[in-house]
Parts: C-alpha cells; structure tokens; sequence
C-alpha cells in the first residue's frame, strides 16, 4: 500500500495517528486478516520453494532459475493488473487472484507428497503464482482507499508495513523451516495453500463500495503504454526494476 503521509507533516500529525483505528472497519479488518495469514503462508512457501529446488536439482543454478521464473511473470504482468484492477471490481480481482494460487500450490503439494514433482514442474507453478502474484497487488493497494477513510489511511499503511515483515520474513520462514525439517515440503505446500484459502474467505466476506469505472477511462492497451512510458521516464524506476 502507498499512500500520502501529508496528514503526518502538519503539527501534531503523529499524535493524530492510531494504528489501530483502520481495524474498526470492518472490511479493512477482513482485509488484514487475511493479509496477515496469507503472508505466513508466503514465508512458508519461500523456504519450501528454496528447499524443494535444491532437492529436485542440487546445482547453483537451480535457485536462480526459480527465482528468475517467479520473477519475470510477475514484473510482466504488474501493469496489465494494474489495469484490470481499475476497470473492474477489485474484489473480484483479488478474489480470482488467490483462488489460483491456492491451486497451483495445492498441485505443488501433491506432486512433492507423491514423489512425481519434477524441477522444470516446479519452475512453470511457481511462474504461474508470480502472475497470479501481479493481479493481486495493484487490487490489494487500490482497494484499501475505498474501504478505509481518509484519516486512517496513514494509520491503515502503517499496519501493513508492521506486520508484512514479520509475518513474510521472520515467523513464516520459521514455521517453514520446522514444517520441512519435520513433515516435509509437501506439509510445507499444503499449508501455504491453506492460507490462501483463508485469505480467500476473508476477501469474499468483504462489502466494498461498488467499483465505479471513469466515463472518461481509456483503452487498456493506451492505458499500459502511458504506464510503461512513466517508468521509462524515470530512471530510478527502470533502473531498479531491470537490476
């Protein structure tokens, strides 16, 4: 989520701000919660993912070219997500988002349970999660703002940025290193996937306000060139993305 700190640089912004208070609203608490759930689901997946790789294909390689692989989709298609996500309702978005990468992971699952996952398997279900990866984003950030008042968005970025890394880089990898250690990936899958599904459910009980598309919208394909020549103007944007 990104989002204006204005409300924070006027005297006494700080003192204004309570990072609890987005929580009252219903829709950005199920929001949050499943959030929350599906980035342990996430740091699970990440040390599995890494674990399986070097399992399938014992090479230096093999991390790189995964990581390439869920890397490339996802940067691909960020602007066509972005796109979609404003012309049509985000929730639905977000909601066929995780419903497909809840699939993917669950055939990840089996394949690593029943022994028949390959490393070129691997390879093209994780490309598929980056993808599903870049729809997700730009609706998750474009719908915090409708159904989160002004006051509180500072307050709503706030708790993402709280708890997004513990969640995704410290207690999910640490429950992911136990799940392999002790049950395996496949567990390890199983549980991502579960995670997904639960953030499913959270988003499907949501209300948003109903999606209002701009009369004045333009065409989707004009709408990723504007896009993909705002990046090429910046340097440190292009520069970032390519390194």
């Amino acid at each position: 989520m990104q989002h204006s700190y204005e409300s924070l640089d006027r005297p006494g912004g700080f003192s204004r701000v309570n990072l609890l208070a987005p929580l009252r609203h219903r829709d950005f608490r199920l929001l949050w919660t499943g959030m929350t759930v599906s980035l342990l689901g996430d740091g699970i997946f990440l040390v599995a993912m890494a674990w399986q790789a070097y399992e399938l294909w014992n090479a230096p390689a093999a991390l790189s070219i995964l990581g390439i692989g869920m890397t490339i989709p996802t940067i691909a298609f960020l602007l066509p997500g972005g796109v979609l996500s404003d012309r049509i309702d985000r929730r639905l978005v977000m909601l066929a988002a995780d419903v497909g990468r809840a699939v993917v992971i669950a055939v990840l699952a089996v394949l690593a349970f029943t022994g028949h996952l390959t490393f070129w398997e691997l390879v093209v279900l994780v490309a598929v999660y980056g993808v599903g990866m870049a729809f997700f984003t730009p609706a998750f950030d474009a719908i915090v703002p409708d159904i989160v008042p002004g006051p509180d968005l500072a307050a709503a970025n706030s708790l993402d940025q709280f708890v997004r890394p513990i969640a995704l880089r410290l207690a999910g990898p640490a429950l992911g290193g136990a799940l392999v250690a002790g049950v395996g990936t496949g567990a390890a899958f199983a549980l991502d996937a579960g995670s997904f599904v639960a953030s499913t459910i959270a988003i499907f009980l949501m209300r948003p306000p109903a999606h209002v598309r701009s009369e004045h919208a333009e065409s989707s394909v004009k709408a990723v060139k504007e896009g993909l020549q705002f990046v090429r103007r910046r340097v440190w944007l292009w520069g970032t993305l390519l390194s």
